[in-house]
């Protein structure tokens, strides 16, 4: 039988979960107390980056936790720790599949006696439920949208953790605000017209969580013992709320040159994501992901934590530094 100290990351084909995969692996090399614990990516399909992880060291395993859980829960028995990533960035998961595909891993989990869970969730608590439905729907489709939003989805995946494990296995990491992934996803409109794109509502405030700081501290909390983090949960948010003209002001610091916001219609935002990514599921949940829902209504509470601090020691990149750190991205001919 094999040893149970791996750490398995589901999702690990998307842009995130690659992420998170290269830094577990890295960590032993940045932290010389820590020992070399076997880290599982949990892929759909054989991939350029499934491969790349391969050749750095991870066990890749193709899984089917919708059609073959039984799969899953050979893999989970040599795994102490699971991070159960849902990432519908990756284009293999919908708003149709994404329980199937949880649940999957959940129950495979609690066979497998895996005695950690750490779930990450983009969705903070909010004061008051959404209505109407937070995912804007074009009457036009020939074929019914879930009437889920994706922050539904990932509540009721929530509560089926907390309803299978006890409290004690399960850490919740919280991480809302991306705006990153908003401004790269508009960086050649950026480039080319020295705006950015935002919802119209110039009073919003916004949590600027950066990516890099997500993987850190998860990275974090995978590697140390299930008793210092379990049963807890966090929120990892930037040094600064900032407003739609702050997020105009860290661009042009960092890119060196005027940066404007351009306020537009929830659903002018929709048609132009669509235009760039072709997929409407990924419209759909990037626009739940940068709270940038037009009901203005809805109450969610926004507030800078010092979660990341007290988990990794260290303070969090600002959004100023994001600019600096993807210039190329946003240069274009100002070069």
């Amino acid at each position: 039988m094999y040893p149970k100290n791996a750490i398995h990351v589901s999702g690990a084909d998307g842009d995130l979960g690659t992420l998170i995969v290269r830094s577990l692996l890295e960590m032993p090399n940045l932290h010389s107390h820590l020992s070399n614990t076997p880290v599982h990516a949990g892929v759909h399909r054989e991939t350029m980056k499934s491969i790349e992880l391969e050749e750095r060291g991870a066990l890749v395993f193709e899984v089917e936790p919708i059609t073959q859980p039984e799969s899953i829960v050979r893999i989970l028995n040599s795994a102490s720790k699971l991070l159960l990533l849902i990432d519908p960035l990756s284009g293999e998961i919908t708003r149709k599949n994404l329980l199937a595909f949880a649940e999957g891993y959940i129950n495979a989990a609690k066979e497998a006696n895996v005695e950690h869970i750490i779930f990450p969730t983009p969705f903070a608590k909010v004061d008051a439920p959404y209505s109407p439905p937070l995912t804007p729907s074009d009457d036009s489709e020939d074929y019914a949208i879930p009437n889920r939003s994706y922050r539904d989805l990932f509540e009721i995946i929530e509560s089926t953790l907390k309803n299978s494990f006890d409290a004690s296995q399960i850490t919740i990491i919280r991480y809302p605000g991306v705006i990153s992934q908003h401004l790269l996803r508009f960086s050649r409109y950026i480039c080319e017209k020295s705006q950015i794109p935002m919802i119209d509502n110039p009073n919003a405030i916004f949590e600027c969580c950066d990516v890099s700081d997500i993987v850190r501290a998860l990275c974090y909390v995978l590697y140390c013992p299930v008793q210092r983090y379990g049963g807890k949960e966090y929120k990892i948010t930037g040094p600064n709320l900032l407003t739609t003209q702050e997020i105009a002001v860290k661009a042009s610091l960092g890119l060196g040159r005027e940066i404007k916001v351009e306020l537009m219609s929830i659903r002018q935002l929709q048609r132009m994501l669509m235009d760039i990514t072709s997929n409407r599921e990924v419209a759909a949940y990037l626009l739940e992901l940068w709270g940038l829902q037009g009901y203005v209504g809805a109450s969610r509470r926004a507030q800078v934590t010092r979660d990341l601090e007290i988990i990794t020691g260290g303070a969090g990149k600002s959004l100023r530094e994001f600019f600096e750190n993807n210039r190329e991205d946003f240069i274009g001919n100002y070069q």
